[in-house]
């Protein structure tokens, strides 16, 4: 797939959490709009995405929605940009449901507003298409992490299993938040009330095959105050020409699949 063929797919950004673990130093707003030098952290998210092809996105909001609505508003920006914003908390699967009337593509990709990594989105949309898989998992692989659940997947890269946060199987995998979506899966999701992508979606939809693409792209998340230091300051030690290769340009290695 090429960039243009990525055009025609919406982006659905989940930025709508509260970020409690976060609170102590980012208070005032809501956790994507953590601020890494003179931008707000979703920037690094949305940039490479838009930088590889992607021209509508859907900006999933919930706590402090209007200054993410706000400040991008205020930007310029090449794409189309759409609002789905929450009455109420209902959880990142929960999410998608309330923004599926404003999906237009028949494939969607889905990612975290806390988080990124440098997928290579052409390579795991093949990967979608060549499984047939109703949805994509973008995988990094596991760390010592134990506040992470952890991905089990075959020889196949189908995805068989998934573990609760603690230490990591040898084998196993991280679950990097980016995910490719089929349109028909929106309607699995309950609207009426709260559900989760890691831990009531992608279970239920195991037996119809669910399928796992490996990147070795480093994954940054701002979960806590440490790591959001740490991507503070992996930012600070980019060149400038680095610097706009972060925000801006992908990592072109094609993953492991």
């Amino acid at each position: 797939m090429t960039g243009t063929a990525l055009q025609s797919c919406d982006l659905l950004v989940l930025c709508g959490g509260q970020g409690t673990r976060l609170r102590s130093v980012v208070h005032d707003r809501p956790k994507p709009m953590a601020p890494v030098g003179d931008r707000p952290f979703l920037e690094f998210v949305i940039a490479p995405l838009v930088a590889q092809g992607i021209r509508r996105v859907i900006l999933c909001t919930g706590y402090m929605s209007r200054q993410v609505e706000q400040w991008f508003l205020a930007q310029e920006h090449d794409y189309e940009l759409l609002f789905s914003r929450e009455a109420r908390p209902m959880g990142t699967a929960g999410a998608l449901a309330q923004a599926a009337h404003l999906v237009q593509s028949n494939a969607l990709i889905v990612v975290n507003g806390d988080s990124v990594c440098d997928v290579h989105l052409a390579g795991l949309w093949d990967h979608h298409r060549a499984t047939g898989a109703c949805a994509t998992v973008t995988l990094t692989p596991a760390t010592a992490r134990t506040d992470a659940g952890c991905v089990e997947m075959n020889a196949d890269t189908r995805l068989t299993g998934f573990q609760e946060k603690g230490s990591a199987q040898r084998g196993s995998f991280h679950n990097a938040g980016i995910y490719v979506f089929d349109r028909s899966v929106l309607n699995r999701i309950p609207a009426e009330r709260p559900s989760s992508i890691e831990t009531d979606l992608l279970p239920a939809l195991l037996y119809q095959g669910v399928y796992g693409f490996v990147t070795d792209a480093p994954l940054f998340d701002i979960g806590t105050p440490e790591r959001l230091s740490q991507f503070r300051t992996h930012v600070e030690s980019l060149t400038p020409a680095a610097m706009a290769g972060a925000s801006a340009s992908p990592d072109r290695r094609r993953p492991r699949s």
